[in-house]
């Protein structure tokens, strides 16, 4: 009877993960396919973030909405500063590079994130951490020198931001446990669209990509950060990180679906160095569990 139960506690977090990391494959696409400025996207992004992320607060906490926001302080606004940096660096990565390319440099961001670690927190790095860094920036390297087709150094280079961004929130946030800080990403939001608001002449998207933004970044996304948020309750967050892959892996296959976007042989390559040594690594850590 205990084990059943154990093995249901481990379905549903399964469940949510899987869930949560599909719900997040779509912007990739979206981000794509949008043909407007880069400035129009952060504002129409940060507006829906903003509610998104609001709503989510609201259902968490009911009647004491305003009291969580409150609660999460200076750290919640700097973790949301530095969601709104994240997001502003990875919609430029998304329109001056290919799918492939960013989400897989992006994909490293866990890999930044021990780095900075062992730099602020001191924490030890192990051996096999330390060779899969090495694989990882080998493959990040690989993708980097890439400038055939659509790929462009520039938009490489706006990824790793992106992941550096990620790996600085993972810290902060791990920082200030078991302080909730998430409702701070409300402010994120709030940044993000203040702006684009500053930087937008005029608004030029059409009803189309408008309600794509608003499905994108009001309600998948915040619902999937929000699942793979509860996930680590039921299992390791070894094991969520091992699901977040699966962005990086189905991301470019929407694109390629929707768009006919393929990425080249060399992004491959350095997509594969990057992907294997991160699942190897993982699947180590949860043997080792």
């Amino acid at each position: 009877m205990h084990s059943t139960k154990t093995l249901s506690s481990r379905s549903q977090g399964v469940l949510y993960c899987l869930i949560g990391a599909l719900l997040l494959t779509p912007d990739a696409l979206i981000i794509r396919w949008l043909s407007i400025e880069h400035h129009e996207v952060l504002f129409w992004r940060g507006l829906f973030f903003t509610f998104g992320f609001f709503f989510i607060v609201v259902f968490r906490h009911r009647g004491k909405t305003f009291r969580a926001i409150y609660q999460a302080g200076w750290a919640g606004v700097i973790s949301g500063f530095l969601f709104a940096m994240n997001t502003y660096f990875y919609t430029q990565a998304l329109q001056l590079t290919s799918a492939a390319a960013a989400m897989m440099i992006i994909s490293t961001a866990p890999v930044f994130a021990a780095i900075v670690s062992w730099l602020f927190l001191k924490e030890r790095i192990s051996l096999p951490l330390l060779l899969t860094i090495t694989c990882t920036l080998l493959g990040m390297g690989i993708i980097l020198s890439d400038g055939d087709g659509i790929n462009s150094l520039k938009g490489n280079l706006m990824a790793m931001g992106c992941a550096i961004f990620m790996a600085l929130n993972f810290n902060w946030a791990r920082y200030h446990s078991p302080k909730d800080i998430t409702p701070g990403l409300v402010f994120g939001g709030l940044m993000v669209f203040v702006l684009g608001y500053l930087t937008t002449p005029s608004i030029s998207a059409s009803t189309s990509e408008i309600g794509f933004m608003f499905l994108s970044a009001a309600f998948l996304m915040p619902i999937g950060f929000v699942m793979l948020q509860i996930a680590p309750k039921y299992i390791s967050a070894t094991e969520v990180s091992l699901f977040l892959l699966l962005e990086s892996v189905i991301a470019p296959i929407w694109v390629w679906i929707g768009l006919g976007e393929l990425p080249s042989t060399t992004t491959l390559l350095g997509s594969l160095i990057v992907l294997i040594a991160l699942i190897i690594y993982n699947l180590m850590l949860i043997k080792k569990r």
